[in-house]
């Protein structure tokens, strides 16, 4: 059986704390280690001093994927423990490479037609966290289906992606535990992030189809409890599911809705359903809405033709 602690830690962005995983049976493991801040870092260091345990015990650390909030201490705890990063290589990728956000993503964001002022509005925020990184830090490569042993348990490794590429939460089997890091939350629905498709030159990723497929294969699992990376843990995941599954029906229809009155392109379907954001807001808005167009598109529900560079959609 897994002794498991849930540790919330605080960070600076709207979604609020974030939660790592210390699993005390050897060898001790984190899943997930929270943002590069000393605030984040003095308190996993209280709460491992209230738990009769030490940064330097740390052998394992699974990242489940690399955004900042979940992954920013990595290379200072596993520097300190010598503990080895388990990270799915697109993950690894990412934070190896130092990829930059916006250049990597600036096709997508110009065909949805931002204006160039609100561009400069949205690509002007700075991060309020440092740049993740693994200078120096022994890594071993997951990519789902790998289960990692513990004295007197295991972890079955699965790759979600869907908030991310390289997403990858845990399953135990026998307590029928679930390790949900950002695929899953009781409070909010993870955005379906745009990712080019490094495979696939000039195309995305299928963000939204490859979330709800990964709901579908979650629902087939056994689960009592729900550890996920924002918010309390739960038990009643049915019910999560469904409520992602009912948003994401909500937007379908929003966005048809909206185009019932004519052509419009991403930016527009944006700021018609979510007016007022700023900043990196307006980067996730569109996130989120181009996830759906493009799931339509691909369900044949709606047409998208390309206008001077900028993609506009339409109702068959």
């Amino acid at each position: 059986m897994l002794s498991v602690y849930q540790i919330v830690i605080p960070t600076p962005y709207p979604v609020g704390p974030v939660n790592t995983y210390l699993i005390k049976n050897d060898p001790i493991t984190m899943i997930d280690v929270g943002p590069d801040t000393p605030q984040a870092y003095k308190a996993l260091q209280h709460m491992f001093e209230s738990m009769d345990c030490r940064i330097e015990d740390i052998k394992r650390i699974v990242v489940t994927h690399s955004h900042p909030d979940h992954c920013g201490l990595a290379e200072q705890i596993a520097g300190v423990s010598k503990a080895t990063v388990l990270i799915h290589p697109i993950e690894e990728g990412k934070i190896k490479g130092k990829q930059d956000f916006y250049k990597e993503r600036m096709p997508s964001i110009l065909e949805t037609g931002i204006p160039a002022e609100i561009l400069q509005e949205m690509i002007g925020e700075k991060d309020m966290l440092p740049e993740p990184a693994l200078k120096g830090v022994q890594t071993k490569l997951m990519s789902g289906g790998e289960s990692i042993s513990f004295d007197g348990g295991e972890l079955h490794i699965m790759h979600f992606p869907g908030h991310s590429p390289g997403h990858l939460c845990a399953y135990d089997s026998e307590q029928k535990l679930f390790f949900s890091g950002d695929f899953l939350l009781p409070h909010i629905t993870p955005n379906p992030l745009m990712e080019p498709d490094h495979d696939k030159l000039g195309t995305r990723l299928p963000s939204l189809k490859q979330y709800l497929s990964g709901l579908n294969v979650l629902e087939k699992l056994d689960v009592t409890m729900v550890f996920p990376g924002h918010g309390g843990t739960f038990n009643d995941y049915f019910s999560v599911i469904n409520v992602a599954r009912r948003h994401h029906q909500e937007q379908f229809e929003r966005i048809k809705t909206n185009l019932q009155s004519g052509e419009q392109n991403t930016y527009q379907l944006c700021k018609a359903i979510y007016p007022g954001l700023k900043r990196f807001g307006i980067a996730l808005g569109l996130s989120e809405i181009l996830a759906h167009l493009d799931l339509l598109v691909d369900k044949g529900e709606i047409n998208c033709s390309k206008k001077q560079g900028v993609n506009y959609y339409s109702m068959r």
